[in-house]
């Protein structure tokens, strides 16, 4: 009986070794998390819930002679597709597909980004904790916690894979702690080899294929370009990107800014005011928020404003209240 008991207590002393992994601190397991991301070899299906719409979408991911492919597929809905080859990103839609015209939708970019959220070291103005452990898709998980230290943002939840620390599910939370979307892994396989067919862009001629990337600052044909500043972001917050994005159905460039503050983002478009456009007006949908003003300041002709992102209206409508001119050249 005593060495049935020493046995036993062996046992649960080799079965308890596994959760030491969990004393790691939160920072450490983000850590893991933005590395997992960008190196393992990954495929599988996830459900993604946003704007009262479920989506499921199939991803694969790996690295190829030290090189990131991915490809995204939507496996509902309209038919489309993301495809990336190290920094080059291009999207597949067939012909028809509203998000090809710039006018019927506003310029975000068309796709959810909540499986590739850029984790690298905890930013400021946010606390980071350990939550309880979980199941997703089947594998054991750890959850980690990001609670903004003020109102001007949103908090995540976010459920990493005890094993690899690849994110499995995510919660973007309002500023009451509500799921404003919901990323989750239904089936997932981590670490084998991928199928290079899973990452190969469709061969279809009649589908649209342009890339998701943005043009020189130097805008071509004599078109004129502004260049812009915010006068006040939130704390933490500063310039990632600013460049020109071309829409695929429009000729002209629209000037655009991204702010992160390393966890968060959003984005602010400049352009033109179009004749007998509104020149105020706020749209949502789900966690996205699109702010639509008229630039204050003098200008030879009215400029719009357009900050789109995942923070909270006040926080949008602010920053597009503090977009102002550096300068207008030829």
């Amino acid at each position: 009986m005593r060495s049935s008991g020493l046995l036993i207590s062996a046992v649960l002393l080799l079965a308890a070794l596994p959760q030491v992994g969990l004393a790691k601190s939160p920072e450490v397991w983000l850590e893991r998390m933005h590395d997992a991301l960008s190196s393992l070899n990954y495929h599988g299906e996830f459900s993604y819930y946003h704007g009262g719409e479920l989506s499921s979408l199939q991803l694969a991911h790996a690295v190829v002679d030290g090189v990131r492919h991915e490809r995204l597929v939507h496996l509902n809905g309209a038919p489309r597709e993301v495809i990336r080859i190290g920094n080059r990103v291009t999207c597949v839609l067939h012909p028809g597909d509203r998000l090809l015209d710039l006018d019927e939708s506003i310029p975000a970019g068309p796709f959810a980004q909540a499986y590739a959220r850029s984790l690298e070291g905890l930013p400021r103005g946010y606390r980071v904790s350990l939550g309880s452990e979980d199941r997703i898709a089947g594998r054991d998980t750890v959850q980690v916690r990001i609670e903004p230290a003020a109102g001007d943002r949103y908090g995540f939840r976010l459920w990493l894979d005890r094993e690899t620390a690849l994110l499995l599910r995510s919660e973007l939370l309002d500023t009451a702690g509500r799921p404003l979307e919901i990323f989750q892994f239904v089936r997932i396989e981590i670490g084998a080899p991928i199928d290079p067919a899973l990452l190969e862009e469709p061969a279809d001629d009649d589908l649209v294929k342009y890339d998701l990337a943005f043009e020189d600052a130097e805008l071509a044909g004599g078109e004129r370009l502004v260049h812009w500043e915010a006068s006040w972001l939130p704390e933490g917050f500063e310039m990632a990107a600013a460049d020109v994005r071309r829409a695929a159905s429009q000729q002209e460039g629209v000037a655009n800014m991204v702010f992160s503050d390393g966890l968060a983002s959003f984005s602010v478009f400049l352009e033109p005011a179009p004749r007998g456009a509104a020149l105020t007006h706020t749209a949502r949908h789900g966690a996205t928020i699109a702010v639509m003003r008229r630039v204050q300041a003098e200008l030879p002709e009215p400029w719009r404003v357009t900050v789109v992102g995942e923070v909270p209206e006040e926080t949008a409508a602010r920053v597009a209240e503090h977009i102002r001119p550096l300068a207008a050249v030829e």
